[in-house]
């Protein structure tokens, strides 16, 4: 225990003490921050720029219920649609066009919007604009003619437009999420969001501690170092001192997020909602204690599965060329219940999201997902622990023994039978 304790020492020193440990462990927070709340953010915000935009009503009955229906404003009072009519007949129509067409071209205006004689048959208008990727225009625009021509239907049917839209008004449904013990809390889509990030991070971190483990032992094999080493250390104890030290850089960066959640948690709901202002009330949802504890239970055996078998295959090429090749069926094991969040999410109970969740390398992901979003029955849990923790013992097992050949051979990448022969020595 003595040679493996000092195996852990160095490999976790040598990590913690570089700029790039801490530079990483203090960006990947504000990193995933800022890709899961800006997006929400800037699509709340609205262009401050009034849209010049050219309307051609062709039914001659729907300009008035549109200017009527885009009546946003900027934050000054300006209104943000400045629509202007164009008189125009069927035969003009094509020169008109072509004249509206280089205004676009040449900036003078945003757009212009074609509504035909038959939009009342058809239900189509036409945009044309030399940017048509802003969606909220596009949305606004085509909730406005659809609301101007509802408006006219109705009213040469005889129907009062007001009324009609009281009774089919749509009725917002508020979610409740039913957790132990009787309790509800409302959700607004805050578990969804909890989930992936946290598998995200799961996800990743899985990746990048077994490729850790990996480039050391490459590394070690080329510069020979790995030599010197197991005079004075069995492979065995290399290799496992080599996981252990890792995954102490692992549990020390998420002790730090940790900490940084919880300050979130406990600070920043003030701070969102005074930084919102005006786009609207809004929190940070805090994750249960119960559910970090299962965070970090999944990561931890993910991690001595996957680095293991990332160790193995450190120990069997002698360059990041061949490594990249070869620990492609690893990536994968790992893409696929990523993937499949997506489903047991929705899904959390299904037969498929059952089975995979008890799949040792697809369980870190798919039983966390589970636990994160419905907790499912505690045998399964229980079940997919020892399943996990039976897989990383086997293959630590398997992994060794080709380990302690592996990282004395050189040259060209081992064949299948080769390995067998390795396993066997």
């Amino acid at each position: 225990m003595g040679k493996i304790r000092a195996v852990v020492k160095r490999e976790y020193l040598t990590r913690v003490r570089t700029k790039g440990f801490i530079i990483g462990t203090l960006a990947m927070p504000i990193v995933i921050g800022i890709l899961t709340v800006a997006p929400a953010l800037l699509m709340t915000l609205k262009s401050e720029k009034p849209k010049k935009i050219f309307i051609i009503d062709q039914t001659d009955r729907i300009f008035p219920g549109l200017k009527a229906a885009l009546k946003d404003t900027t934050k000054g009072g300006i209104s943000l649609y400045k629509l202007s009519k164009v008189e125009t007949s069927p035969e003009e129509l094509p020169e008109v066009r072509k004249e509206l067409t280089e205004k676009v071209d040449e900036g003078e205006i945003d757009g212009y919007l074609v509504i035909p004689k038959d939009i009342f048959e058809r239900n189509q208008a036409q945009f044309y604009a030399r940017n048509v990727s802003n969606f909220r225009v596009n949305e606004d625009l085509e909730e406005g003619v659809s609301k101007a021509v509802s408006h006219f239907r109705l009213s040469n049917s005889g129907l009062d437009p007001e009324r009609v839209r009281k009774l089919v008004k749509e009725v917002n449904l508020r979610t409740f999420k039913v957790t132990g013990r009787g309790k509800e809390e409302e959700d607004t889509g805050a578990t969804f969001m909890i989930t992936y990030i946290l598998v995200f991070f799961l996800y990743i971190s899985l990746i990048i501690y077994g490729i850790m483990v990996m480039r050391g032992v490459i590394e070690e094999k080329s510069s020979r170092m790995v030599e010197v080493i197991v005079s004075a250390v069995k492979p065995f104890h290399l290799m496992a001192g080599k996981v252990l030290g890792v995954g102490g850089v692992g549990l020390t960066q998420f002790l730090i997020w940790s900490l940084i959640v919880g300050g979130l948690s406990l600070y920043g709901r003030s701070l969102v909602s005074s930084l919102a202002g005006e786009m609207g009330p809004l929190s940070l949802p805090g994750i249960p204690i119960s559910l970090l504890f299962f965070f970090v239970l999944f990561f931890l055996l993910g991690y001595f599965l996957y680095a293991t078998l990332y160790a193995g295959v450190g120990a069997m090429v002698s360059s990041d060329e061949d490594a990249q090749h070869l620990q492609m069926p690893l990536v994968a094991l790992l893409i696929i219940p990523f993937m499949l969040m997506f489903y047991v999410i929705g899904n959390p109970n299904s037969g498929l999201a059952v089975l995979f969740s008890l799949i040792p390398f697809f369980a870190p992901i798919i039983m966390f997902t589970r636990i994160a979003v419905q907790t499912p029955p505690l045998w399964q849990i229980l079940l997919s622990l020892v399943l996990l923790g039976s897989s990383i013992v086997a293959m630590v097992w398997v992994v060794s023994r080709i380990y302690r050949v592996g990282i004395l051979m050189y040259g060209k990448r081992p064949s299948l039978p080769e390995l067998v022969k390795w396993f066997r020595y």
